[in-house]
């Protein structure tokens, strides 16, 4: 059997000696799942894999989803994104790339969000680029007990685009913006399978507390993100080509670090999993 090996943080687990061929099997899948759910970050490393072949891994962990923005979608296995976040000279970078410096957790502003991101690495450059993940299990825990008092209940509104966000996101084509309104979300999250309770932020896409004016609003949610920005709950990942991570976005923020050499690519394969309404 494979074996699970904790990382040196507050989260992640490194999956050691699995054939990924066989990912898909019972008890290789739950015991993913399991890994998934107690660590919130798991790292397969391994070779670089073809589309249909991350796809096929990615099923362990529940029903793959097509990722809004159409031109990322790789045309033979649409439910793999293509992620370019490689740095031109000429100004021309992806505009996520640049959005995923800040952190961030995936796909908050659909109703229903994904329930984890499978990313694998492709074209890593020569140095830098590590992925830093946010236990918010952790950042919840950490919080005084009357601010959790205070915030246990409360929800918000998340939006592909707010103003408390630092850069743009990339457009929208008309039918993309049709398929993402406003959406509202609790502020604490109850992970479905744990019971832990979680810190729901995502500063690219968290625009407001329901019923508060947006003074109060915005100074809760930057006390909130301050707590969640302590280096005690993150842990970072140095990339290798052919590296599989994925994440629990019901727990975890992340971010790229983009101090990596310009012009070298860096190219990944995308899987986002179908996931369950945030309660």
């Amino acid at each position: 059997m494979p074996e699970i090996v904790p990382c040196k943080g507050p989260l992640g687990a490194r999956i050691e000696g699995l054939e990924r061929c066989r990912a898909g099997e019972p008890e290789m899948a739950a015991l993913l799942n399991r890994a998934l759910a107690e660590h919130l970050l798991v790292v397969v490393p391994g070779e670089r894999m073809a589309p249909a072949d991350t796809l096929a891994f990615a099923r362990a962990f529940g029903t793959p989803r097509t990722q809004l923005l159409r031109y990322k979608r790789n045309g033979d296995v649409p439910e793999v994104s293509i992620m370019v976040s490689t740095l031109m000279a000429d100004g021309s970078t992806d505009k996520t790339a640049i959005r995923a410096e800040d952190w961030h957790t995936d796909d908050s502003y659909f109703a229903v969000p994904a329930k984890a991101t499978l990313l694998h690495g492709i074209e890593i450059p020569s140095r830098g680029g590590s992925t830093w993940f946010c236990n918010m299990h952790s950042a919840y825990d950490a919080l005084p007990e009357a601010m959790r008092r205070r915030i246990d209940g409360m929800r918000a509104i998340h939006g592909y685009d707010t103003p408390r966000a630092r850069n743009r996101p990339s457009a929208r084509t008309a039918q993309e913006i049709a398929e993402t309104p406003d959406v509202e979300h609790p502020l604490v999250r109850t992970h479905p399978e744990t019971g832990r309770k979680a810190l729901y932020l995502n500063p690219n896409r968290l625009d407001r507390i329901v019923g508060l004016e947006r003074a109060e609003s915005d100074a809760l949610l930057d006390a909130l993100t301050d707590e969640a920005r302590r280096p005690e709950h993150h842990f970072g990942h140095v990339w290798q080509a052919g590296d599989i991570v994925i994440w629990d976005n019901r727990a975890t923020m992340h971010r790229v670090v983009i101090d990596y050499p310009e012009g070298e690519p860096r190219v990944m394969q995308r899987v986002l999993i179908e996931g369950e309404k945030p309660v």
